[in-house]
Formats: structure tokens, C-alpha cells, sequence
């Protein structure tokens, strides 16, 4: 009989020689151990997560807490700020699909955050993005609700090459939202467009990739999507693929 020890449950039986159902009931017990709910209070604030959540990173210090520190039935104390905690708990929950804030300063106060907890993953996922030349993209999930409409638009005009337009004295302009470019369409055609026909497309934008063909400046970029649509964007739209 073989026995390892493992978080919560002491020693586990890992090999039991023609005793597969005592094989079942231990996995069962184990299993039935990771879905245990534990509340955590941090900096007074109380979160309600599980065992399998805390323990999803290695080495990490909320592992280490649930298995060194943690009963049935207790509360965990953290003596940290709970501002950024529901995002670290996200981050142990969704894993490749977190989405870290765009906002500078709350990405800085992620990654300190998640500097303590002993999270590498999520440290770099606060890290600046750098863009090159070459780079494979895909549209960041929270930008889409905001771009899927000027991206829209952009295509169904082929006289743009910025998707954020507006009118001056009856005239479509072009401008970019987050540097100087700027564009007199000179040509520009009056659409009506049936956006709720549209919505397809924000399902469809989290599924494209593109590809980085020039840099503009600090901020921007030109990207050429699977669609064939190539556009002039704000870097902060997008994420590597």
C-alpha cells in the first residue's frame, strides 16, 4: 500500500492493490474536499470561495494557506486590501480567459497584488503589452462592445481609414481616438445601417485575428484582419493572440 501525503486529506491511498472500490471512495473523499466552500476575510471584507479555486496555482500563498492553515468550517484572515481580491479570485477561476484591466493604475495595483499572492501568471498579464510588426492579434473581449459598431461602419464605407467618424457641416470626417490621424474621407457616402442586423458581429470579433502591418506612433497601429478589412487602432483594443 502506497501512501502519499496531500493537501487536506492527510494521506492519501494511491495504490490499493485489488481494492478498487476503497480506490473509489478515496478519489470520491478527495474530490468532495476540493469543492468545500471557504470563507476568506480580507482586510474586513469577506469573499466565499472553494477549496479547488485557492488551490488551482502551486506554491502559490492562497494554496499554501487552504492546505497548511485552513479547517473545515474556518474563516482565513488576510491582512491585505480587498480592492483588487475579486479579480485575483477570477483570475484562479477563469485561468487563459482572465482579462486584466486596461487601467494603468489599477494593472499596477493588480500586480503588486498579485506579486504577494505569489501568482507569475498574473504578473505578466499586468505587464505593458509590447506590439511589433508581425504581431498576431485579436480584439480584447471588453473592447468589443465599444468597437463592434465603427467597425462595422468602417466596413461597409470603403472610403475610411479610421473607424471613428462624425459630421461637420454634412460632411463625414475621421478621426483617431487615441492619436493625431485624422482623414477627409472627401467621398464619404451616407449609410443607414441596421446595427440589431449587425450583432453578430460581436460574437464573431472575439473569434478574429489579425495581423500588425505598420506601428503608428506610441499608441496606434494598422491591423489586417482574417476578413480582409484593414484598419488604423488603438493598441489598447488589442491583445496577442
Amino acid at each position: 500500500m502506497e501512501l502519499v501525503k496531500a493537501s487536506l486529506l492527510g494521506y492519501v491511498i494511491l495504490s490499493l492493490p485489488g481494492s478498487p472500490l476503497l480506490r473509489r471512495l478515496v478519489s470520491t473523499q478527495f474530490e468532495d474536499s476540493m469543492n468545500n466552500r471557504v470563507l476568506l476575510n480580507v482586510g474586513g471584507q469577506r469573499f466565499e470561495t472553494t477549496v479547488a479555486t485557492l488551490s488551482r496555482i502551486p506554491d502559490s500563498v492562497l494554496a499554501t494557506m487552504v492546505s497548511d492553515r485552513w479547517k473545515k468550517d474556518d474563516e482565513l484572515f488576510i491582512d491585505r486590501d480587498p480592492k483588487h481580491f475579486g479579480k485575483i479570485l477570477n483570475f484562479l477561476r477563469d485561468g487563459d480567459d482572465f482579462v486584466a484591466p486596461t487601467d494603468s493604475e489599477a494593472t499596477e495595483e493588480l500586480k503588486r497584488e498579485a506579486t504577494f499572492y505569489n501568482l507569475p501568471i498574473l504578473i505578466d498579464l499586468c505587464m505593458p503589452t509590447v506590439f511589433d510588426v508581425g504581431d498576431v492579434v485579436q480584439w480584447r473581449r471588453e473592447a468589443v462592445p465599444i468597437y463592434w459598431k465603427p467597425f462595422v461602419r468602417y466596413m461597409v464605407d470603403d472610403s475610411l481609414s479610421l473607424p471613428f467618424i462624425y459630421d461637420r457641416n454634412n460632411h463625414t470626417l475621421a478621426r483617431c481616438v487615441a492619436c493625431e490621424e485624422f482623414q477627409d474621407p472627401k467621398c464619404s457616402y451616407l449609410f443607414d445601417i441596421n446595427y440589431s442586423a449587425w450583432e453578430p458581429m460581436q460574437h464573431h470579433m472575439l473569434e478574429m485575428t489579425g495581423e500588425i502591418t505598420q506601428l503608428m506612433g506610441d499608441q496606434c497601429c494598422v491591423v489586417a484582419w482574417d476578413n480582409g478589412q484593414q484598419i488604423h487602432l488603438p493598441r489598447s483594443a488589442l491583445r496577442k493572440s
